[in-house]
């Protein structure tokens, strides 16, 4: 049987964090001193209020804060045609150094094996 924190050790196992910044100035920081390669990032968002959605203030965050306060200062969207769906893509990511994709997030099926 599982619980609520086995996600949570697999993670620290794997030295995995999932995250959601909580404004700009996080996410800039995180990704100069923690990410370490110009790739993409899982960020801590999943499912949504809706169903389907590409506005992030419905999404829900792994951490249980209110999206709705942080997109009111993250100010984040998905790529067009990119969606947050709770059946079949669930998850999103963001590209570290990449102006396009750092607040323009991509709709993932959360088993790509994308690291």
């Amino acid at each position: 049987p599982t619980n609520s924190h086995d996600p949570e050790r697999f993670c620290n196992q794997h030295q995995a964090q999932i995250w959601q910044p909580n404004d700009p100035q996080e996410y800039q920081w995180v990704e100069q001193n923690v990410m370490r390669h110009n790739t993409w990032y899982y960020l801590g968002t999943v499912c949504n209020s809706r169903g389907q959605t590409l506005n992030p203030a419905d999404f829900f965050t792994a951490s249980g804060e209110d999206m709705r306060q942080i997109q009111q200062k993250l100010n984040a969207r998905m790529h067009p045609g990119h969606h947050i769906n709770n059946h079949s893509h669930p998850c999103m990511m963001s590209h570290r150094n990449n102006n396009t994709w750092r607040w323009m997030y991509h709709h993932q099926h959360c088993h790509e094996g994308r690291h």
